[in-house]
């Protein structure tokens, strides 16, 4: 049965509130990036992303030819094959290998068979534990992290670090220790020690599994996995169809990036390469602890999903996904509530694209609103997966709570949101971090065109125009003191961006629609004050189905890069000043990972007389993401005080951005913190630099 979304709530507030597992996520997510950066300052990360995405594609369009390769190859030095079509199938399969073994390798009447583990994402797809014990066998994790979930009963919180919810504390009680490493992993090796010598079988996965070799891949940091694979009498590798690369040379471009992308190591301490079950019969292993080594290796090779994933064009590519975890490590959402929340057994953003497909939509629905589509993810990602499209397509198809959908039928009727915004905005700001609205929004004193000069119409955007008119005023400004006769079209309203972010993609594209209609007669650049609308309108909207768009996308402009060009071609356009006020900026996501801005922005306000100032950000995301701060006002919360405190840690009381969104948002949370800071457009600050002083068009 889906879970309730009131439920839900409940365990994303407990996850805010508690501190104990803030403490972990925030330690470990911040150090983890700190070590990928560092991992890839000598390996070009932007060339071997695009090496091993060319490969991965390539050898997800030869799938099933390298599936019966692989068999052949394994079967050909010993080993065994088996297919699986779904998770209870491969339950089945391996439940009855696990049983020959204890058959045949029987440690003494009414003992229960132990069967170890090394760290398997896809027997935890399966669920594979519980229906093992509930066949009478002992089943022991053997990586550190998967013990301590065990032992708690829980589920891994990450793909690669399935404890890292849990601090070095919480380690200690689990296993009866002092508190420190050391005594942590003296006990699991002490208790391990006697499983590995009494296992029957040893289960692990696959990071890569060659077709032209037979070969099986693990990559681990922990010596578990040799003890695992190699002392039981029978060795079982479990792993999705996608896990599949048809060279060495594949397995090793993949290797490079996924150590890298995973844990910042140029290579982790164990790297496995198996091939078929050892035939050794090695007498001296067995004389000293009474075991003889694999002689058999299965391999269960998963499907669950993943061919009716090949076969959807939008949802490909998340096949080719490595497992690296880099996502999630990337995710501000997910440093703020964990992995338990932000996703079902697969968790983080792949996790998202994974779930329904492996376990249904409703696993996934209430843990996909989490997502801000900020873009951290695919940004991060070493194959450079559309994660964000990927979430976003599922959202279209999931559930939404009642908040978002009356916001939605509002917005989608633009003269009842006229009235309701007018009639409210008196009332806005008093609430902590919630957005004040303009008591006189932007269309009541834009200016209309005077005939002369060449011509400019401003799209101010639906939240330019309620929330920070002061950016569209300041727009006006600057194209009035450069000549231009500008224009504002009354009849504008929504880009769709808010509708579309929310998954309903047909209010977006009526939204859409409504606005090149009201443009259509607009003369010259169409330029917006809003980075992220700019990005929707001659990006994204394709893809809501909105064609009209494509009329006037050519005409569109970002303020950023229009104003910027506009001071290198006429710098005498802001007068010179000794004093150079210390600015913050803030990079919005659309900004930064949609449309490159990075350098612009900067560069504008340096030619405006401003030194600006990075902000060192831990989750590089206010938390705005549209109605994602209407649905998770907690988790937008959050990250807006994350923000806050690296601001603060700038010295800087003025800050400045390229997006209303994100304005108004820290602006709101930093009023509810009563912290002493300006928020201002990019263009209010360079309005005030203007020389001379353009005389009002009003």
């Amino acid at each position: 049965m889906p879970e309730s979304r009131l439920h839900f709530s409940g365990r994303v507030r407990r996850a805010l509130n508690d501190e104990n597992l803030q403490r972990a996520l925030t330690s470990a997510m911040t150090g983890i990036r700190g070590r990928r950066d560092a991992g890839f300052a000598d390996f070009d990360f932007t060339k071997g992303r695009e090496d091993l995405k060319q490969r991965r594609r390539a050898n997800l369009d030869r799938l099933p030819e390298l599936a019966r390769q692989f068999a052949e190859r394994l079967e050909a030095v010993g080993g065994q094959v088996h297919f699986a079509a779904n998770a209870a199938e491969a339950r089945d399969i391996i439940g009855q290998l696990c049983w020959n073994a204890a058959a045949e390798h029987a440690r003494g009447a009414g003992v229960r068979p132990v069967v170890t583990k090394v760290k398997s994402m896809a027997s935890e797809e399966i669920e594979l534990n519980p229906y093992l014990e509930s066949l009478g066998m002992e089943v022991v994790e053997t990586d550190l992290g998967e013990r301590m979930v065990q032992l708690t009963g829980t589920r891994p919180s990450h793909i690669i670090a399935p404890a890292i919810h849990l601090t070095k504390e919480d380690a200690a009680r689990v296993f009866g220790t002092e508190p420190t490493v050391e005594a942590i992993q003296h006990h699991a090796r002490i208790s391990l020690r006697q499983k590995f010598i009494e296992a029957v079988v040893g289960i692990s996965g696959a990071n890569m599994a060659i077709a032209e070799t037979g070969t099986v891949v693990l990559v681990t940091n922990e010596g578990n996995a040799d003890l695992t694979v190699t002392l039981p009498p029978v060795h079982i590798a479990l792993f999705g169809m996608d896990k599949l690369v048809g060279s060495y040379e594949d397995a090793i471009a993949q290797l490079r990036m996924l150590t890298r992308s995973g844990t910042g190591q140029r290579i982790t301490s164990y790297v496995n390469w198996i091939t078929g079950p050892s035939r050794s019969a090695d007498i001296e292993q067995s004389l000293t602890i009474g075991v003889h080594g694999p002689g058999e290796m299965h391999c269960v090779i998963l499907d669950n999903g993943r061919e009716r994933m090949r076969d959807d064009p939008l949802f490909r590519d998340a096949l080719t996904c490595i497992r690296c975890g880099a996502c999630s490590n990337a995710c501000p959402s997910f440093m703020a509530v964990g992995g338990h929340q932000f996703g079902h057994i697969y968790n983080g953003p792949i996790g998202l694209v994974l779930t329904p497909f492996h376990h249904g939509l409703s696993e996934a629905d209430l843990p996909n609103t989490l997502c801000t589509q900020c873009n951290a993810c695919q940004e991060a990602c070493p194959v450079d997966i559309p994660l964000p499209r990927q979430i976003l397509e599922h959202r279209r198809q999931g559930r939404k709570s009642l908040r978002k959908r009356a916001l939605l039928g509002l917005w989608e009727r633009p003269a009842l949101a006229d009235r309701v915004l007018r009639t409210g905005a008196p009332f806005t700001g008093a609430m902590a971090g919630a957005p004040k609205l303009a008591g006189r929004p932007y269309r009541d004193r834009a200016p209309q065109p005077r005939g002369r000069g060449e011509p400019l119409t401003i799209f101010a955007s639906c939240m330019a125009d309620r929330a920070l008119p002061e950016a569209a005023v300041a727009l006006e400004r600057i194209a009035v003191a450069a000549g231009f006769d500008v224009g504002f079209p009354k009849g504008q309203w929504c880009c769709g961006l808010i509708s579309a972010n929310a998954g309903d993609f047909a209010g977006a594209c009526k939204l859409n629609t409504s606005l090149v209609a009201s443009l259509r007669n607009s003369k010259g650049p169409i330029v917006t004050p809003s980075a992220s609308c700019f990005g929707a309108f001659t990006i994204d909207a394709a893809d809501w189905g909105a064609k009209r768009a494509s009329e006037l996308a050519p005409r569109f402009r970002d303020s950023t890069r229009f104003v910027l060009q506009l001071l290198e071609q006429r710098p005498e356009l802001v007068r010179r000043s000794d004093q150079r006020p210390r600015v913050a900026y803030h990079d919005s996501c659309q900004s930064l990972r949609q449309l490159g801005l990075k350098r612009e922005p900067r560069r504008l306000l340096e030619l405006a007389g401003y030194e600006v100032v990075d902000i060192p950000d831990i989750a590089k995301c206010c938390g705005f993401g549209g109605t994602f701060s209407v649905d998770w006002p907690g988790v937008a919360a959050r990250l807006a005080q994350w923000k806050l405190e690296a601001i603060a840690r700038t010295g800087c009381s003025l800050v400045a951005s390229d997006n209303p969104g994100c304005l108004v948002h820290i602006a709101a949370n930093a009023r509810a913190r009563r912290q002493e800071v300006r928020i201002a457009h990019v263009l209010e600050l360079v309005a005030e630099r203007l020389e001379p002083r353009p005389v009002s068009a009003r």
